[in-house]
């Protein structure tokens, strides 16, 4: 998961497994180059140290798991709290 020299990163971010538990609510949002966005919320699946796997099942706030393209993530703790170039970074949602 971690590059070589990466290892020590984790300790930069709190714990997944204070930020999070099995089966929490998440969002992010997704920006294309065109400055469009869209809305993605799912379930937590799995949890450990470096990352979470998510079960996405909401686009633009219609339930649809279907329709979306990828719908089962594993997603890296920089990612997580940080968010990248197309992705916000991911909260808990709450219904």
């Amino acid at each position: 998961m971690f590059e070589y020299g990466e290892k020590d990163n984790y300790k930069k971010f709190p714990s997944l497994f204070d930020a999070f538990d099995l089966g929490d609510r998440v969002k992010r949002t997704y920006k294309d180059k065109n400055g469009n966005k869209k809305e993605y919320k799912g379930i937590i699946l799995a949890i450990n140290k470096s990352g979470i796997e998510v079960y996405w099942d909401t686009k633009n706030g219609r339930y649809n798991p279907g329709e979306i393209d990828i719908d089962f993530t594993y997603c890296e703790i920089k990612d997580i709290f940080n968010g990248n170039d197309k992705y916000s970074p991911i909260k808990k949602y709450f219904d």
